[in-house]
């Protein structure tokens, strides 16, 4: 059977253990051993935490092992690299919860959860079952060896620290805004500021940030270890997928073994809606973004989806939001630069169907649903235009769509359309009297699809659905 002074010679990286939020009630002893020792330009750093269990005085008693790591750098890198992930029996009950894993030339190994102790007895570090002592106490110092026949394990050193009996409370204080952009530079950066409030505040030093990735995005952390009551994070270059925008959780630990606890802070992070410093770097970022999204997708059709600014066609009309041009390209829709439509993007529109009353009065989208109703708008010129005029002379057409209304006469009434009439219904209506025919009146009920609110968790623009 294996003692539990041998189990950091399992390469092993802990899962995260499950801590309490805001306050927990501190042990009365705990400490942090450390050590590193070095073999042929090779280095090995091992680290215990661990607490006292129990209340009682003195350091007699067990102490209940809360982390270890083994950090072992090489001169080469690891390759292939190592990830693994199980829980280590060490035998007579005791386990813990572990993984390792390798980052170029370093072997990170760090085993925490479960159920794992060494004893203390008279000022020796060991294993009381066992009859083996390798450690001692002296004063407040302890010092442990996990193999003493090993002359290359360093010896562990730590102070017993003594909180007290106290409650350890730990707080993110700032920022206290949950909204925050990249900015305007190419590339894009964003930068965040946390600070963390301790109580007792000696072990403001101790607190231990974990920042999350946005993958695409260079990330660094000042101070490099995360460490500390202030950090400053960095983020540089927008994201090539939308998806990694929205909502972040920065967490702060503080883990001294008996005393740990933890805070979070939940944040949204955006892009600025009209810049152009996306990775393409040719249209603003809401186009390239929402181009990825279900907003682009038309009953979930793939269409090619172009940028057709203030100069494509009829994007000049301040009015016109987007354009499908039969002839150019297959299925391609022109999107309008929509910053013309005015801050929100917000395009007023009525809501036509084809049966009675025919019109449901006026709906105004804003954001990425006007990206959306606009697209779905010309997609049923597209579906149009395929289906019935796509590849047939003007003579045929003509004869086929006798009211000239767009739609051919024999499909007409499947739509509760007259194919006598160029605009079957409202015709006498002051503006909807005015709408050019039956097949935009088809394109028009399209927009009514579009629901609003379901493509809210897309928008991450600024401004935008999300921003606040």
């Amino acid at each position: 059977m294996k003692h539990i002074q041998y189990l950091l010679l399992v390469l092993v990286l802990a899962l995260p253990t499950t801590v309490s939020a805001g306050t927990t009630q501190c042990a009365k002893y705990h400490v942090r051993l450390e050590g590193i020792s070095s073999l042929g330009g090779n280095s090995l750093q091992e680290i215990i935490e661990m607490h006292k269990v129990g209340q009682s005085s003195g350091y007699n008693g067990k102490w209940q092992i809360d982390r270890i790591t083994h950090i072992n750098t090489h001169t080469q890198t690891i390759n292939p690299p190592i990830f693994s992930s199980n829980t280590v029996n060490f035998g007579d009950g005791q386990y813990m919860q572990c993984r390792a894993f390798s980052n170029g030339n370093v072997i990170t190994n760090i085993c925490e959860g479960g159920e794992a102790y060494l004893d203390v007895v008279n000022n020796r570090v060991g294993k009381k079952k066992y009859g083996v002592w390798t450690g001692k106490i002296t004063g407040n110092q302890m010092q442990y060896k996990i193999d003493p026949n090993n002359w290359n394990e360093p010896m562990l050193t730590g102070e017993i620290r003594k909180p007290g009996n106290t409650k350890l409370t730990l707080d993110i204080v700032r920022p206290a805004d949950n909204f925050f952009a990249f900015n305007n530079d190419n590339p894009g950066v964003l930068e965040l500021e946390f600070e963390a409030k301790v109580t007792p505040s000696q072990y403001e030093q101790d607190v231990q940030w974990i920042v999350p990735e946005i993958k695409g995005s260079t990330l660094t952390v000042d101070p490099p270890n995360a460490k500390g009551p202030h950090i400053t994070v960095t983020y540089v270059g927008l994201p090539a997928d939308n998806n990694e925008f929205g909502s972040k959780t920065v967490e702060a630990r503080v883990n001294l073994g008996g005393c740990q606890t933890q805070d979070l802070k939940f944040i949204k992070v955006f892009y600025l809606r009209d810049a152009v410093n996306n990775p393409e770097g040719k249209y603003p970022n809401w186009f390239y973004y929402w181009k990825q999204t279900p907003a682009a997708k038309p009953r979930g059709q793939l269409v090619n989806i172009e940028y057709g600014s203030n100069t494509f066609g009829l994007c000049p009309d301040p009015n016109v939001p987007a354009q499908y041009t039969p002839g150019y390209a297959h299925c391609t829709i022109h999107v309008c630069d929509l910053t013309k439509l005015g801050s929100e993007f917000r395009l007023r529109y009525p809501q036509l169907i084809l049966s009675q009353p025919y019109f449901n009065g006026w709906a105004e989208s804003t954001y990425i649903d006007t990206f959306a109703v606009a697209i779905v708008h010309e997609y049923t010129h597209w579906l149009v235009y395929h289906n019935f005029r796509h590849g047939k002379p003007p003579a045929q057409i003509a004869a086929e769509d006798t009211d000239k209304d767009g739609l051919p006469d024999k499909v007409e009434p499947g739509y509760n359309l007259d194919p006598g009439k160029y605009l079957t219904h409202l015709l006498g209506h002051p503006t909807l009297g005015t709408i050019e025919g039956d097949e935009e009146w088809l394109a028009y009920s399209s927009m009514s699809e579009i629901k609003f609110g379901t493509l809210d968790k897309y928008d991450w623009g600024r401004p935008g659905k999300n921003w606040k």
